[in-house]
């Protein structure tokens, strides 16, 4: 499935207003970028210090819009995978290993 650009830009806006109002506070400090893709087929990467850092570069988020195209057959189901993606990578921002993160 494709989608364009904006609509894609869409689902992970939703999946960022998804987020439980508490941590709402904590995405100000990241950046939300898409990217077409990755050359390792990640869905998403997170890079930064974390929530409990202070000072330095502002953390950023990256979503991989072709690797999650390529997982989904429909809109509903791309919206879904892109909220598991953001949930992932947010966890990262606090810490949290591969083993403790949900998705």
């Amino acid at each position: 499935m494709r989608v364009s650009r904006a609509r894609f830009e869409e689902a992970v806006r939703a999946a960022i207003d998804s987020v439980p109002e508490p941590f709402q506070s904590y995405l100000e400090e990241i950046e939300f970028v898409v990217a077409e893709r990755s050359g390792e087929g990640l869905f998403g990467r997170y890079e930064g210090a974390g929530a409990l850092a202070s000072g330095g570069f502002p953390a950023r988020i990256t979503v991989y819009k072709r690797a999650h195209e390529d997982a989904c057959s429909s809109w509903e189901e791309l919206v879904e995978e892109v909220r598991r993606t953001l949930l992932h990578e947010i966890g990262h921002h606090f810490h949290m290993d591969e083993e403790e993160l949900p998705y």
